[in-house]
């Protein structure tokens, strides 16, 4: 020990004599101040205290308070959990009915990290409430960002609430039983992300993951809009944990197939802030697995300029205010934008990275030393008055100052800085105050403590490294004065040895209490507390004492040694006599490189077998086969080997493709039959067990049952379970809608022929404007009846009208044609997803209907996709306990849904998103629209595709009467024009409910006719002659009052 001692310190005396040796450097960060001014770091452990205190407390009085509530028990994915709503901002529009996880799960994460136990707060469990995130209900099974939704649209918000639960278990691994095969799912489905988008080790193929987001459940990636290429760097740190955590080497191979994407990329793929996580598991990768994936290179890309979208670290001074290390929109010429919630995360991602690559500690502590001092001028007591837009409400409110902006401007109306958000400006909130950006400030407080010395901070590398390597306690100091400094270290209660991992020295052999650290000018020091009764032993490059490693590259050791990155065949169980296909692949390569490979069955060599990829045959028994691979190159060795399950028969479980349902819904009180749809291998015997969660099955075993439906409309679920002789399961499930059809037909709210104009047909209320669009012809054929969009400047919309703002139920009708996919397109919205409902069709070519509740957001997607230049009818309906899609007149896809809709403060639009934004609009045709605030019966849906307000065939100069006036009130008069003689009439409301017959007393030449007691409106009038012929004639009713 006293040698090794002796001689750390002459490697220490020549370090010193060169200066700080081994420190390499990141550009963006040497751009920024040693030492920041004003220097005035907020204490974020108070900061996120006082934040836990102020939003989740249901009591809070005020205006836009409190900002949180309890949901209702069951109400999404659990039955006995009761979710939690936070509003994303103060202010929000839809205020207490707000509910992301980008919000609450690092707000249970960053008071966690402040010494908070959210799984026990005033007895409450806030950790267990938050498994509702994780989407079970619709099938997505993963953390989505809110408790119903969908995966496919934005990478970062698919990815990160997964980062976030991963993060959350490892904190509560206990919290709530569901973790545990939460966690599991979670990374089983990322990995089937990574193999769809082409990634595999047999042979090893690096996935392609340049798209914008991957829908988990078409499978298939989002290829419009701006891609999010960073998203490998998140996926391969769920992964590399899930490895950690089970062992799984598929999840090792996932993680490193998602790195070798991002390490081949040839541009900077930052977008938003999973980069950073990305660079950090890239570093433990290099660190623990010895691979060799290009920190430096990861790490200018955290802090430069990206090209996607202009993101990157700021570097500057803002109107006297030294904002280096803010993350943002990072132009360097006059109108950067920073985001409070990227740095917080950016600081929580990289701040265990020195441990793993010390040759980054100085950097990254000056990093880290920047931001934490600039963050503080997010909130409201940070910057004058007249340099922030929501100061009267945060400082009459928010005394603690603990509720941030959601961004800061470098100018903004000519001040400097600007502390601001985008929810005012896109009239989501009241304010720009940002909870879902204050959620992460706890992850800062873990990273940052202060010291005895204001200039250096206590830099914590264990408490966001979730997972890592966090048995030793691990700090990290640097030192900004032009002078040497003496920090007060604290020890935790015992004798701890000291050891600093830049000058490579055992400080203290034994110490307790605190302790002086000196720290050189301008110079960091990473130390780490072991054992004093372990002795530090030097094995291959890493420094341990006992199993741990105090120092990954003792000695600054960062040679790349030969490895086997991946030892894998198609499948881990094999049959006897069988033929197989094992793979190797060779890790820390260079182009060109000519290995030998060597195969082993049982220690046993197998001549001839010396390639990368080889054919074999399994042992004639059943056994449990090692297979070992040796790769040599230059003099180097490495070996990798895999166990093999050897049987007679696979047991596998049953294949179950799916349940036959006799009808598509059940009529109220009513029966319908389902059947098992099972592929059953020879010899295989099969068990069937039913469960119905609402209605009464006639029998529970079979291969089809008869269930008979309540009495009262609902939406059911039948649940399957086939096992086999081997007790292996298969379980699958099936909606059974339930409908009343006697509901009697309803007349619309809203009736758009669009035959000649945008008027309402129903009554002289909400009227549409048209722009842009163009006639053209309906779903017959016949011209000149139909309207055409063709631009994003293509618009029809309704003013907004609080009776538009019914909550019950809402049926919305069209035919459409649609002319162009590629991204989504919209064809009718009331705020669209966001705020209230929407019908639009997806980048697939699916129909989506999407409806926001009390309760949550809702897509209902189509079973297939619609074809291009075709006209379909579509039915949309939101009934108070189900979402309806009906297709032509016939029903195509459903689910259970509740709630109330929530209003809009936007027109209705169609064609558009709303009535500015121009991103999604259609390319294509609609015609006949209307709109019901109600549910409306399966019998009149299948009569909408019939009904025109010009009969095909009838042209105005064919007619042989005159009906006058037109508009009437009480009284028509209709002549006939030729010999033929009338027979009777009947009056039609626009949707086809017919009203009333009268017979005519004067048949000859004219009929008057008394229509007392109609409301104003558009109706159908029918003439029938004596002959069989009729006609029909739009009659305009305008009553006089």
């Amino acid at each position: 020990m006293k040698r090794l001692i002796l001689l750390l310190n002459f490697f220490l005396i020549s370090i010193l004599s060169f200066g700080q040796t081994g420190q390499l450097t990141i550009s963006r960060v040497d751009l920024m101040p040693d030492s920041p001014t004003p220097l005035q770091i907020r204490n974020w452990k108070t900061v996120t205290i006082d934040y836990d205190n102020y939003v989740f407390d249901f009591n809070k009085t005020g205006e836009y308070l409190p900002l949180s509530r309890f949901g209702t028990q069951g109400q999404f994915n659990y039955p006995e959990n009761v979710p939690l709503f936070l509003d994303s901002y103060v202010g929000a529009n839809d205020h207490l009915n707000q509910a992301e996880a980008i919000n609450i799960l690092p707000a249970i994460i960053g008071a966690s990290l402040a010494g908070i136990d959210k799984s026990n707060q005033n007895g409450i469990n806030w950790v267990a409430k938050a498994k509702d995130f994780y989407n079970l209900e619709n099938g997505q099974n993963v953390y989505l960002n809110n408790y119903s939704t969908t995966s496919g649209s934005d990478w970062w918000y698919d990815l990160m609430p997964n980062v976030y639960f991963y993060q959350m278990r490892s904190l509560y691994p206990q919290a709530t039983t569901e973790f545990e095969s939460q966690f599991i799912t979670v990374a089983d489905r990322w990995l089937y992300c990574v193999k769809q988008l082409g990634g595999s080790s047999t042979p090893w193929e690096v996935p392609n993951m340049n798209y914008r987001a991957f829908n988990l459940a078409t499978g298939l990636p989002l290829t419009t809009g701006v891609p999010e290429p960073e998203s490998a760097g998140s996926i391969a740190w769920l992964l590399y944990n899930a490895y950690i955590e089970t062992g799984e080497r598929k999840y090792f191979e996932g993680a490193q197939l998602s790195m070798d994407f991002l390490a081949d990329f040839g541009s900077n793929p930052s977008y938003e802030l999973q980069l950073p996580y990305g660079t950090l598991a890239a570093a433990r990768l290099n660190a623990v697995e010895r691979t060799n994936y290009p920190i430096q290179k990861f790490l200018d890309w955290c802090f430069n300029r990206g090209d996607l979208r202009g993101w990157g670290t700021i570097v500057g001074n803002w109107g006297g205010y030294d904002v280096s290390g803010l993350i943002g929109e990072a132009n360097d010429n006059g109108n950067d934008y920073a985001f409070v919630m990227n740095g917080f995360q950016q600081v929580a991602a990289l701040a265990p990275l020195p441990k793993y690559d010390k040759r980054y500690a100085r950097a990254i502590a000056k990093f880290i030393l920047n931001i934490s001092n600039a963050s503080r001028l997010f909130y409201w007591n940070a910057l004058p008055q007249a340099q922030q837009d929501s100061y009267n409400w945060a400082s009459f409110n928010d005394p603690a100052a603990c509720i941030p902006y959601e961004s800061m401007k470098e100018v903004w109306q000519g001040k400097s800085p600007f502390a601001t958000g985008d929810a005012l400006g896109g009239g989501w909130a009241a304010t720009n105050l940002s909870l879902y950006s204050g959620s992460s400030v706890g992850y800062m407080a873990a990273a940052v403590n202060m010291t005895n010395i204001t200039e250096i901070l206590q830099i914590d590398l264990n408490k966001t490294d979730f997972y890592g390597e966090n048995n030793l306690d691990s700090y990290m100091y640097f030192n900004p004065t032009p002078s040497s400094k003496q920090v007060q270290v604290n020890l935790p209660a015992g004798n701890y040895s000291v050891y600093e991992a830049i000058t490579e020295s055992v400080i203290y052999t034994s110490i307790s209490g605190t302790f002086n650290l000196s720290v050189p000018a301008g110079e960091v020091r990473l130390i780490r507390y072991f054992n004093p009764g372990l002795e530090p032993v030097n094995s291959n490059g890493r420094l341990y004492v006992g199993e741990d490693i105090l120092d990954y590259h003792y000695q600054y050791d960062y040679s790349e040694n030969l490895r086997i990155k991946s030892l894998s065949t198609e499948q881990d169980q094999l049959i006897i006599n069988s033929p197989f296909t094992a793979y190797c692949e060779p890790g820390n390569t260079s182009s060109g490189d000519q290995f030998y490979f060597e195969w082993f069955m049982n220690d046993v060599l197998l001549i001839g077998q010396n390639q990368s990829q080889v054919s074999l045959t399994a042992p004639s028994q059943p056994t449990l086969l090692e297979l070992k691979c040796r790769i040599s190159l230059n003099g180097q060795t490495a070996e990798d080997s895999l166990q093999l399950q050897v049987l007679d028969r696979i047991p596998v479980a049953p294949t179950v493709n799916g349940i036959h349902v006799g009808t598509a819904y059940t009529v109220v009180g009513e029966s319908n039959t389902f059947t098992a749809i099972v592929d059953p291998t020879p010899g295989e015997i099969l068990q069937y067990s039913w469960s119905a969660s609402t209605g009464q099955l006639n029998q529970n075993t079979g291969s089809m049952v008869t269930w008979t439906a309540p009495e009262y409309p609902s939406v059911g679920q039948i649940n399957l379970q086939v096992t086999n002789q081997d007790m292996l399961s298969t379980s699958i499930s099936v909606g059974s809608l339930v409908k009343d059809t006697a509901i009697a037909m309803q007349t619309p709210l809203i009736y758009y022929p669009f035959d000649s104009n945008t008027k309402n047909a129903v009554s002289d209320n909400y009227h549409a404007t048209a722009i842009g669009v163009s006639k053209t012809a309906d779903a017959r054929g016949m011209p000149q009846l139909a309207y055409r969009f063709t631009s994003g400047q293509n618009i029809i919309y309704t003013e907004n009208n609080e009776t538009l703002n019914f909550e019950e139920a809402v049926t919305i009708s069209c035919w459409v044609k649609c002319e162009q996919f590629e991204s989504e397109r919209f064809i009718i919205s009331h705020g669209s997803w966001q705020q209230r409902y929407k019908l639009s069709i997806t980048p697939e070519g699916r129909l989506r209907w999407t409806v926001k509740t009390n309760t949550g957001i809702v897509d209902l997607d189509s079973d297939e996709p619609i074809e291009l230049n075709r006209y379909y009818h579509i039915t949309a309906a939101f009934t108070g306990y189900s979402m309806e899609l009906y297709l032509d007149g016939s029903l195509n896809s459903f689910k259970a849904f509740s709630g109330n809709i929530l209003p809009s403060n936007k027109p209705l639009t169609i064609g558009r998103m709303d009535n500015v934004e121009t991103l999604y609009s259609l390319r294509g045709s609609v015609d006949e629209v209307k709109l019901w605030d109600k549910e409306i019966s399966i019998p009149q849906i299948t009569m909408l595709k019939d009904q025109w307000t010009t009969p095909a065939g009838i042209e105005e100069s064919e007619l042989y009467v005159r009906v006058y006036p037109n508009p009437a009130n009480e009284v028509i008069y209709i002549e006939s024009l030729t010999s033929l003689q009338m027979k009777s009439f009947s009056l039609y409301t626009m949707d086809g409910r017919k009203l009333t017959t009268v017979q005519s007393e004067n048949q000859i030449s004219r009929v008057t006719l008394k229509i007392p007691g109609l409301d104003s409106g558009i109706y159908l009038l029918q003439i029938s002659f004596l002959n069989g012929e009729r006609i029909s004639r739009k009659l305009v009713i305008h009553k006089i009052l």
